[in-house]
């Protein structure tokens, strides 16, 4: 864990909720000069703290499907795991994938224009690997929404939030907007000269493309991915199952979701839990406290809840590699 002043906090408060913002925007924001600003970024990145900028994209918007594989192994030995592990990161429509202590070992994030290209993958690791999967659970993700981290600065209540994930609705994308995309998603703060080099674009075409793609809501925003470890927080995904939910009821929930600083997405899942929540606090106590406190304000609803410590993040971006 490194210690981190006030300042540091509220620069990467910011950069969470557009880290597209340019240097001129943070320093009058927080209050240092543009080069304070430069420098703190510059060493909150090379300390590993700042692990990346990514465009948020609403991938469904793009006509791909958001698949989800959790997977429990069996009768492995970590060489094993690591080849599998290896296996499932050299897949390009991989976008998240994370090892989980708990009732599963990995949970991953799939994005494919068609569910046949993902059963095609599917059965590939099957025909590798399943003798090493005791278990394995096969779901689509129908909405994500991002919460900004609000306990970075120690908020009572989340502020802001971004739509990651919708049901497939395909845009019409040349292939400039595409890589424009693909850039962004891996460096959100990449400067427009830089884009426009890779892209082989002219400047003015990428910012208007820019513009086109966040008017249409296919860039939905701009975020910094931080490595949770050195900030002294533990990642939590929290599976509820609930009963007696009328639509009143549900509305409650949601409200109390989208307050909480410490909840940072709340996935609706198509084959999943009745709600899924993920967080991230200072220790288990802390979870614990969270899981009891919307378990005793929703009493009459929640039935029981399955906790899954998401404790090694190998990647997480908003789009496939188009290579």
């Amino acid at each position: 864990m490194q210690d981190l002043d006030a300042k540091d906090r509220k620069l990467l408060y910011e950069l969470d909720c557009n880290s597209r913002q340019t240097i001129q925007q943070l320093a009058r924001k927080i209050g240092l000069s543009k080069d304070g600003i430069k420098y703190r970024i510059a060493k909150l990145t090379e300390s590993g703290i700042i692990k990346s900028f990514n465009a948020v994209i609403d991938t469904g918007k793009l006509g791909f499907y958001s698949f989800r594989i959790f997977l429990k192994f069996s009768h492995t030995s970590p060489s094993k795991e690591k080849e599998i592990l290896d296996f499932l990161l050299k897949n390009k429509n991989l976008v998240w994938l994370v090892q989980v202590a708990g009732a599963w070992d990995v949970n991953t994030w799939f994005l494919y224009k068609s569910i046949e290209e993902m059963n095609a993958f599917w059965e590939g690791l099957l025909e590798r690997y399943r003798d090493y999967f005791s278990r394995r659970e096969f779901a689509v993700y129908a909405q994500v929404t991002y919460f900004s981290r609000g306990y970075l600065l120690e908020k009572k209540e989340t502020q802001f939030m971004l739509p990651v994930i919708s049901l497939p609705a395909e845009a019409k994308l040349d292939a400039g907007d595409l890589r424009i995309v693909e850039l962004l998603a891996n460096d959100a703060r990449m400067p427009i000269v830089r884009l426009a080099a890779k892209a082989k674009l002219t400047p003015k075409t990428v910012i208007a493309k820019i513009r086109r793609l966040e008017k249409e809501k296919i860039i939905v925003g701009y975020r910094a991915e931080l490595d949770l470890e050195k900030l002294g927080f533990q990642y939590y995904k929290l599976h509820f199952s609930l009963f007696n939910c009328a639509p009143e009821k549900l509305k409650r929930m949601e409200q109390h979701v989208r307050h909480h600083p410490n909840i940072v997405f709340e996935d609706k899942v198509l084959g999943g839990h009745d709600l899924e929540l993920e967080v991230q606090v200072k220790s288990e106590e802390e979870m614990r406290a969270l899981v009891g406190q919307f378990r005793e304000t929703f009493s009459e609803s929640v039935k029981e809840v399955e906790v899954l410590h998401y404790f090694k993040e190998h990647r997480l971006r908003f789009f496939p590699s188009l290579e």
